[in-house]
């Protein structure tokens, strides 16, 4: 079943609420300004991505924006995107590097300290990896599970 704009639109919001979002790193993109929008509304159109529910923000150079199409995101030198139907799994950055150590035989798994984590890996169907960066901790992990969210509601 294929799922309506308005509909993810409405499931982000509501899984960003209850994880206490915004804040201070993270925004609702229609409440933002106008000059501030147009900023990152240079980097993607909404016949593309969808209308932008949320940015996630992690320095000047380093955001996040998920829309009701597609997540895109920008590490300060590359713009990565990736569509939201097209996201098989979602996995912090740092366990999947450890993950496959520890099946190398290279180390074994290490506890990882959540407070740490801030890179996002995003894997197509293709077997195609993005990596999206959010502030540390908190952010990540509400972003991890909004992701998580669609990612079940598209299967």
């Amino acid at each position: 079943m294929k799922k309506t704009p308005d509909f993810i639109e409405d499931r982000i919001k509501w899984r960003a609420s209850q994880r206490s979002l915004p804040n201070k790193n993270v925004f609702l993109f229609e409440n933002l300004n106008d000059k501030v929008k147009m900023k990152y509304l240079t980097h993607f159109d909404e016949e593309n991505s969808g209308k932008i529910i949320l940015l996630f923000t992690d320095s000047k150079k380093n955001w996040t924006a998920l829309g009701t199409k597609m997540i895109i995101g920008y590490n300060g030198a590359k713009l990565n995107s990736i569509k939201l139907d097209s996201i098989q799994d979602v996995i912090s950055k740092n366990l999947k590097e450890q993950y496959l150590q520890a099946e190398a035989g290279e180390t074994k798994l290490k506890k990882i300290k959540k407070r740490n984590e801030r890179e996002l890996s995003v894997i197509d169907f293709n077997g195609n990896e993005t990596v999206f960066i959010t502030k540390k901790g908190n952010d990540f992990f509400s972003l991890w599970n909004i992701v998580l969210m669609i990612t079940r509601l598209n299967k």
